[in-house]
């Protein structure tokens, strides 16, 4: 009887192949978990009656700047992080003092920034403006929202530009933001 000379098995490229398919599976799955484990989904909302309530009452404040015909024009000095809100249209029963500002990140809750403008001098058209201030002025895409004191509210979609017009949101009211 003859003896064949057969290699061992490690000196082949097929198990060696299987293997690394196998271990490239196994890598993937313990990723995928660590970045589960160290994020939070932050576009979940707490459901409840506090989640009603906090949705109730956009909607009614951005009812009410729809029937005040509110707009107003955001302008942000990129080199400067100068923040400027003039009211372009609709009527205020009183001018308010101080305005919230709030920068929404679309993925992440804790990216979210906040300003509060002060009135400052009237526009050369006699309308009120507020100014304010970024440390940083925010790249990428962010929802804005312009509020009094849960009066009113007008809202927009930013992504770098130095100007952006506020309106009240047009009945997509669902939208946790």
């Amino acid at each position: 009887m003859e003896r064949e000379d057969i290699e061992p098995w490690y000196r082949h490229f097929w198990p060696w192949f299987i293997i690394a398919l196998l271990s490239t599976s196994v890598i993937a799955g313990l990723t995928t978990l660590w970045i589960s484990l160290q994020t939070t989904d932050s576009l979940v909302v707490k459901s409840g009656d506090d989640a009603q309530m906090i949705a109730e009452q956009r909607i009614s404040a951005e009812q009410l700047a729809s029937e005040l015909g509110l707009a107003a024009l955001l302008v942000i000095e990129p080199r400067t992080g100068a923040i400027s809100v003039a009211m372009q249209s609709g009527v205020l029963a009183s001018v308010p003092q101080r305005l919230e500002l709030e920068f929404a990140h679309p993925a992440f809750a804790e990216r979210d920034r906040r300003r509060t403008l002060h009135l400052a001098q009237p526009d050369a058209a006699g309308n009120p403006v507020w100014s304010g201030h970024f440390v940083v002025v925010p790249e990428g895409r962010w929802y804005v929202t312009l509020r009094s004191a849960d009066e009113w509210r007008v809202t927009g979609e930013w992504q770098g530009e130095s100007q952006l017009t506020l309106r009240p949101a047009s009945g997509d009211h669902d939208n946790g933001r």
